[in-house]
């Protein structure tokens, strides 16, 4: 496969967001769920959907721009129609994922509250079914993983590459999911059955047995043939792969080759001369993520609490007048400040080499918004079926981190793992009050969702009657 469609073929998932309010009074059966997915869809549609079909257009029919200005009138007329049938199947296909996206929304809510999803998997259809958006048919998830079997999946910035299995790693790669082909398979097969057939009892002679088992021999020499060609070029391509890697990347055999296939979808200028060490790889907010991020905290000044290797505080700088990017790690500040400079936006950020704790502690500086986007502990936090925010996170608890943003800024905006559980993300509001939780959605994965604590940025119910 061509690595360079390998590599951009990345760069557009699509990106949903689904937003509600949460307080401690909060009942999952009074949930508006045909208005969040209204909602969501018309954001997604407003905010990309257009832009998404044109990509498509332009990579099916790159002639276009060049042949319009001079075709005939007839012809327009023609593409005209073309142009219209290819927006109808792809905006079916994109209300399919986002449908996907739907269902897994409720699914991965219901489990970070712990509730038993099970119980509540006829009253989800049964809400999918009854939305007036559209009127097509949701499938239901056996029926999706059946037709989406050919769908490649979306390695997410802090997926752990063991955690998938070796045909979505493959996928990933774009390589055969299989070592034999289908043909050989299935003649195999024919073979063996017909061999059979041909039995008339089951006393055959042993020249009839020798005879099938010879062929059966021959079957699988093919199919062990094939396997041996197609393994030897998946590790071709692979080590091609690996030899544009930078070194801190080819350390751990293959495991590494998953992040760096999606690293445009964590900076779109990465190949400008992004920096990143090892640790940003696992932890970067993916750039769709961190520009929705930076829509919502507009504002005056703003305080990025671990800014890393710089993913947020170069979108922030972008909405803010003044953004102040904190990291205790002296390297990563050096490599944030360099990429900040690819966006050109470096003379915007104030890069302070600290410790956040003390930093928080001992300033008389105060911003409009904290943002924190502490360190997860690696991918390993995605073996967790709930992730505790106040013994998982560092170098503190969530509620710690919560009390010094709170000492700066009344408003806070918290990035956590998808698997956070919501329970606790919740109760940092504070009795009586609420926030806002986004659960961000690249295709139909769940990468992380981003809390908001505060009058200042938390938004209406999303979904409620206007």
């Amino acid at each position: 496969m061509n690595t360079h469609h390998l590599t951009t073929s990345r760069t557009n998932p699509q990106f949903y967001i689904f937003s509600q309010l949460f307080g401690n009074d909060f009942d999952w059966n009074n949930c508006n769920w045909g208005g969040i997915q209204n909602v969501t869809w018309k954001e997604f549609w407003q905010r990309e959907g257009h832009e998404l079909l044109e990509q498509k257009w332009h990579k099916r029919f790159p002639e276009y721009k060049d042949l319009i200005e001079v075709v005939s009138s007839e012809e327009q007329g023609l593409w005209q129609e073309l142009w219209e049938k290819h927006a109808s199947d792809y905006s079916e296909k994109f209300w399919y994922i986002f449908s996907c996206a739907f269902e897994n929304y409720q699914h991965d809510l219901a489990k970070s509250f712990g509730l038993d999803v099970a119980e509540n998997s006829e009253d989800v259809e049964e809400d999918l079914q009854n939305l007036s958006l559209t009127n097509k048919p949701i499938k239901s998830k056996q029926q999706r993983v059946t037709e989406k079997e050919e769908d490649e999946s979306y390695l997410t910035a802090n997926d752990d590459p063991e955690d998938c299995d070796e045909e979505q790693q493959l996928r990933l790669l774009g390589l055969p999911t299989s070592f034999a082909s289908k043909a050989d398979i299935i003649n195999y097969r024919k073979e063996r059955k017909t061999q059979y057939e041909l039995s008339s009892s089951d006393s055959e002679d042993d020249h009839d047995l020798l005879t099938m088992e010879n062929n059966e021999n021959e079957a699988l020499h093919g199919v062990q043939s094939g396997s041996v060609k197609k393994k030897k070029r998946r590790q071709r391509q692979i080590k091609k792969l690996k030899a544009r890697m930078p070194e801190c990347m080819q350390e751990d055999n293959n495991k590494m080759v998953k992040y760096w296939v999606k690293r445009f979808s964590l900076f779109s200028r990465f190949d400008q001369g992004i920096r990143l060490d090892r640790e940003s790889w696992f932890s970067v907010t993916p750039e769709k993520i961190a520009k929705q991020t930076a829509r919502r905290l507009a504002c005056d000044v703003i305080v990025d609490a671990f800014c890393g290797c710089g993913g947020n505080a170069i979108q922030f700088a972008n909405t803010c007048g003044r953004v102040i990017a904190v990291d205790i790690d002296a390297e990563k500040l050096a490599m944030a400040k360099h990429n900040a400079g690819i966006y050109g936006v470096a003379h915007k950020i104030e890069f302070i080499h600290a410790d956040f704790l003390q930093f928080a502690a001992s300033t008389k500086l105060r911003p409009n918004v904290v943002f924190l986007s502490p360190p997860w502990g690696g991918p390993d936090y995605q073996k967790q079926a709930t992730f505790d925010i106040e013994t998982g996170l560092l170098p503190v608890g969530a509620s710690q981190l919560m009390q010094l943003s709170r000492s700066l800024a009344s408003d806070v905006a918290f990035f956590l793992p998808r698997n956070a559980n919501m329970k606790q993300v919740v109760a940092l509001s504070g009795v009586g009050q609420q926030c806002e939780v986004e659960h961000n959605y690249l295709d139909t994965r769940m990468v992380a969702l981003t809390a908001y604590y505060g009058k200042g940025i938390i938004k209406g119910s999303v979904g409620e009657d206007e």
